[in-house]
């Protein structure tokens, strides 16, 4: 029997939810799709969902005084925190948002025993990247890519973790605030300069999550660098329109020095290196010798390449 497959696009939303895994708490973008389909690093339906909060896999909360990661940003030390829901709340607030993608509550997807028997035989789990968008126009249904990431703001006089997410046309959405605002790429950067947009936090900070609470963070185990994550967030945006990113380039420019070993090649590299955002130097390399070669090429070269 021949074998065939199909691509279906299944829109959806997120709403923030924390995974507890290895006595570790991450904060991430809980994925629910119109289909009923949720993914918290795992695709699941609504019956494993609810399996899922119970078992303290995802949840809605955090201990005071554990540290919560979240991905890109940092992570920080909860002191006090003011959560929204308890677990059967968080799962009906889930099930609300899947209505409201799909008034109808139709076509809801279920993993049947035997696509379970499937996953657990293949020794798989599905984790399908989303991919953020919005609508142009809705005749014939024009749509822009986009990606983004997490970030603390000040917003009238209250600090939010917001989501910002840059399209090809180089509009900025900024996602949980009470309102929504968009802006121009060009004119969110000296909102990175001047401290609306932080990473950092040195003394104790109300942060509110919208959907999950208000948490205290009094400290951090470390925290990605502010300015670099402007600069990411425009190597997302030449990424998306093609461009070549810094990551790119001084890839590009390692692969020439290899090629010509030449003071002038290493000059070159050291500039590029160095206009990569520092939190992504790691993934130039694989994962066991990360920049550590382009390292040694740039700031001590009189080392020989092991081999």
């Amino acid at each position: 029997m021949q074998n065939i497959r199909r691509t279906k696009q299944i829109e959806g939303t997120t709403t923030p939810g924390i995974i507890h895994n290895g006595g570790h708490h991450f904060l991430i973008p809980v994925q629910i799709y119109e289909d009923g389909m949720i993914n918290c690093w795992e695709l699941c339906d609504l019956k494993e969902l609810k399996q899922k909060i119970e078992e303290y896999w995802l949840g809605p909360d955090v201990p005071a005084g554990e540290t919560i990661s979240i991905h890109g940003l940092g992570a920080y030390r909860v002191e006090q925190a003011n959560w929204t829901h308890n677990n059967s709340s968080y799962y009906e607030n889930i099930e609300r948002k899947i209505r409201a993608l799909n008034p109808e509550f139709r076509n809801i997807f279920e993993v049947t025993p035997r696509l379970q028997q499937l996953k657990e035989n293949r020794r798989v789990s599905y984790s399908p990247q989303a991919v953020d968008f919005a609508v142009v126009q809705e005749l014939f249904y024009e749509t822009i890519q986009g990606d983004g990431f997490s970030i603390f703001m000040k917003y009238e006089g209250q600090h939010y973790l917001v989501h910002l997410v840059v399209y090809e046309n180089g509009k900025v959405a900024i996602y949980q605030l009470p309102e929504y605002v968009e802006m121009a790429i060009d004119e969110l950067a000296s909102w990175f300069r001047d401290g609306t947009f932080f990473t950092t936090i040195d003394r104790p900070v109300a942060i509110r999550i919208l959907d999950l609470g208000e948490v205290t963070f009094s400290e951090e185990q470390y925290a990605e660098n502010v300015e670099d994550k402007y600069q990411e967030l425009l190597d997302m945006h030449k990424k998306l329109t093609g461009e070549q990113t810094t990551f790119e380039a001084c890839r590009h420019a390692y692969h020439m020095y290899l090629e010509d070993p030449s003071e002038f090649n290493r000059a070159v590299l050291k500039e590029k290196y160095e206009r990569v955002p520092e939190h992504q130097r790691m993934y130039l390399g694989d994962m066991d010798s990360r920049d550590m070669d382009y390292q040694r090429i740039i700031y001590t070269p009189e080392e020989k390449r092991e081999v």
